[in-house]
């Protein structure tokens, strides 16, 4: 079976990213015949993804239509127009055609996996926000729903990261077929941290407005007693964030922001720390929670999203927070008790541990085994052709 994997644009340094990277090694690994394809690439951020990553090719890159570049400023539209245009001209040329970027049900995928449920943020963040809009904000809102509407297909399989995920998904497409396949961990490499752990905090989280990494500093002002680490990736639009960061942290001698940093640093930053704290934002999975747990760090989470539900409440109850005042709460707690810490870093990792590479790749072959009827109907009369 020749596959062809696509992502709209591989520029920066995340979690979807990665995730399209392992599933190419995992398709690889389970006999498949793999071409990554992608529109926008750049070279710092592939070398940054494949650092610790043996064996993975370059995408090919593809062109968009010139019609494409008149939403050159209305990013979210343009990425959807760009990932119907990258499946449907590569669908004639593959067995499988699987999306990972858009985030809806692409009608003309055969199967896409969905890291957060798109249409439901946009409806939430016009529900929301719709008195203080202006008029085109309004317009633009309302074309980006009805789009997303258009391209998506409710009879498509989906994959989804969480089944926080899964949930929405059903309730905005009416999929359903939809496949929890959580995204992997490399268990066997983080279980075997942690020789030397201390009073020390650890977030990892890209440099972003949306990620309210800015409200970090203010739960480390209210612990003296432990050191916040924040690192994580940055891109072009991350300077006011930093900005921000360095203006809320001023005077703090216990807040460190390191940007940028090579996995290396995070390693050893994840073998001294105790506990593992993600910011106040409904985090659809959450890879870098995942990892900390494997790692046998604490997770300490809003209580919302899938880093809530799939990871840390499968850990603890008390470990889901609302407010900046509760987090301190939780993490002084948790510092000031060294044996619950000590069981809780244990049960971390036995959590963790059904998040690693092969569940990955079991899972996404029973994905692909369900799927075979489909595309045995799709290709009884079509024989495989080259693409070029």
């Amino acid at each position: 079976m020749r596959v062809a994997l696509t992502f709209i644009s591989l520029t920066a340094v995340g979690g979807s990213e990665r995730l399209t990277l392992d599933m190419y090694r995992a398709l690889k690994d389970l006999g498949l015949e793999v071409d990554l394809y992608t529109t926008y690439f750049s070279e710092r951020a592939w070398e940054v993804l494949t650092d610790s990553m043996n064996g993975i090719p370059r995408p090919v890159v593809l062109g968009e239509p010139l019609i494409n570049r008149l939403f050159s400023k209305t990013l979210l539209l343009r990425n959807l127009l760009v990932a119907s245009y990258l499946v449907r001209r590569l669908r004639p040329h593959y067995d499988l055609v699987i999306e990972t970027k858009s985030n809806i049900p692409l009608r003309w995928a055969d199967v896409t996996y969905v890291h957060f449920p798109l249409l439901v943020d946009i409806l939430k963040s016009y529900l929301e926000h719709q008195y203080r809009l202006r008029l085109y904000e309004r317009a633009y809102n309302s074309l980006a729903i009805w789009m997303a509407r258009a391209l998506s297909g409710g009879t498509k399989p989906v994959m989804t990261n969480s089944t926080w995920t899964a949930k929405y998904v059903r309730g905005a497409y009416g999929s359903q077929r939809v496949y929890v396949v959580h995204p992997p961990v490399n268990y066997e490499e983080l279980s075997t941290l942690g020789d030397d752990r201390g009073r020390v905090v650890l977030t990892v989280s890209r440099m972003d407005w949306s990620k309210k990494v800015a409200e970090i500093p203010d739960i480390a002002r209210l612990l003296p007693e432990a050191e916040f680490y924040l690192v994580g990736a940055t891109d072009p639009a991350s300077g006011p964030v930093v900005r921000e960061l360095k203006k809320r942290s001023e005077g703090l001698r216990n807040f460190h922001l390191e940007t940028d940093v090579p996995r290396k640093r995070i390693l050893e930053l994840m073998s001294q720390a105790s506990i593992y704290l993600h910011p106040p934002f409904v985090e659809h999975f959450g890879i870098a929670i995942a990892e900390a747990a494997a790692a046998g760090l604490v997770p300490v989470v809003y209580r919302d999203g899938g880093g809530w539900t799939d990871i840390a409440s499968r850990i603890d109850q008390g470990l889901g927070y609302t407010s900046v005042d509760e987090a301190a709460h939780i993490v002084r707690s948790l510092l000031n008790d060294a044996g619950r810490l000590k069981e809780l870093s244990t049960k971390a990792k036995e959590v963790a541990k059904g998040f690693g590479y092969e569940r990955f790749k079991e899972r996404l072959n029973e994905v692909i085994s369900s799927l075979s009827p489909d595309l045995s109907a799709k290709y009884r009369n079509q024989p495989v052709r080259g693409y070029s």
